[in-house]
């Protein structure tokens, strides 16, 4: 599998655990305005742009989306971001794979302000040749937007020797929209069957199953 020179990475899910600390930013914010929502919904919340899941699973329209939006930034830059973790392994996983010649990047629809902080926050910054997010004001906040920013950002003239890496259904739909192969992490908020349904190529159960397969 050592087709591939350039490896993106999505952040919350598969680089990090950022579950709790989103959650509860959410949570604050949602009873802030008086909205109820079970944690079944709140989890399904993690991934995708809250824009989109904000008026996907909660009905919600604008403009109380970008008033639960500013709430939930507030205290997620305060407290939010360092409630996350780094996976089990992915130090390692990132090391293999920069030892192997492989340029790495972030390709995340978290708001790049807020991935700069947990990147540096985490020490994670000198593993990455580009860490490209989402922008606050929705212009580009898609997966596919970041992508393509991420691919031009790196100059890469061959889609061909590109991996997305990702722990949900958008990652694989963004890959897929340009063009690039996905590989699906078991590690993060995703399942096998959803992955594979949106078109994962892999399927890798641990950071150092990853990072064997594509230095082999």
């Amino acid at each position: 599998m050592d087709a591939y020179d350039y490896i993106l990475f999505d952040l919350d899910g598969t680089v990090t655990d950022s579950k709790p600390g989103i959650v509860n930013c959410i949570r604050y914010a949602l009873g802030k305005k008086g909205i109820d929502c079970p944690d079944s919904i709140l989890d399904k919340m993690v991934g995708p742009p809250f824009r989109v899941s904000m008026h996907d699973f909660l009905g919600l329209e604008m403009p109380m989306i970008e008033e639960l939006i500013t709430l939930y930034r507030g205290v997620y830059e305060v407290d939010g971001w360092k409630q996350c973790r780094i996976y089990d392994g992915v130090i390692d996983m990132l090391e293999a794979l920069k030892s192997a010649g492989k340029r790495l990047a972030i390709a995340t629809s978290k708001p790049l302000k807020f991935t700069n902080i947990m990147i540096d926050g985490l020490g994670l910054r000198k593993y990455f040749d580009f860490v490209g997010g989402a922008s606050c004001d929705a212009s580009k906040e898609t997966k596919a937007d970041v992508i393509n920013l991420v691919l031009e950002s790196l100059g890469v003239k061959d889609i061909s020797r590109v991996l997305m890496v990702g722990d949900r259904l958008y990652d694989m739909d963004g890959a897929r929209i340009c063009g690039v192969d996905a590989a699906g992490v078991l590690w993060g908020y995703g399942d096998e069957e959803e992955l594979k349904g949106h078109g994962a190529k892999y399927i890798f159960n641990s950071p150092r199953e990853l990072a064997t397969a594509v230095t082999e």
